[in-house]
């Protein structure tokens, strides 16, 4: 599963965007309707106010290196850099055992991924 997918390839409502621009995660997992129906009203694109996950499309993808995600591995990085260490304890996350970044990246995959806001405009 891509942890950060568009609303149109989603199945999976992750979470919230808070104010401060972290993921406030949702669990037990709800199908992405449920936040695709919740802004419909909004101005705002639904993924700039929820994070939504859905099937990994990989090379139909952009962030696809032909052997891993890039955008995942690059959040790790960035992460790292600029915020040190992650977190010791991991978030509840719903798709963690089929999370694409966590697979590949690890556990400072979830400490980075609650960092990620999809602004889809």
């Amino acid at each position: 599963m891509c942890p950060s997918t568009p609303a149109s390839n989603a199945t999976v409502f992750l979470g919230m965007i808070t104010p401060a621009g972290r993921v406030a995660y949702v669990t037990p997992a709800l199908p992405a309707e449920v936040a695709v129906a919740a802004a419909a009203e909004a101005d705002a694109p639904v993924e700039a106010r929820y994070r939504l996950a859905g099937p990994c499309v990989t090379s139909r993808c952009g962030f696809w290196t032909g052997e891993h995600c890039g955008l995942g591995e690059r959040l790790v990085a960035s992460y790292a850099q600029t915020l040190g260490e992650p977190e010791v304890e991991l978030p509840r996350c719903a798709i963690r055992r089929t999370c694409r970044w966590f697979a590949e990246q690890g556990p400072a995959a979830c400490a980075a991924c609650a960092h990620v806001v999809t602004d889809a405009r």
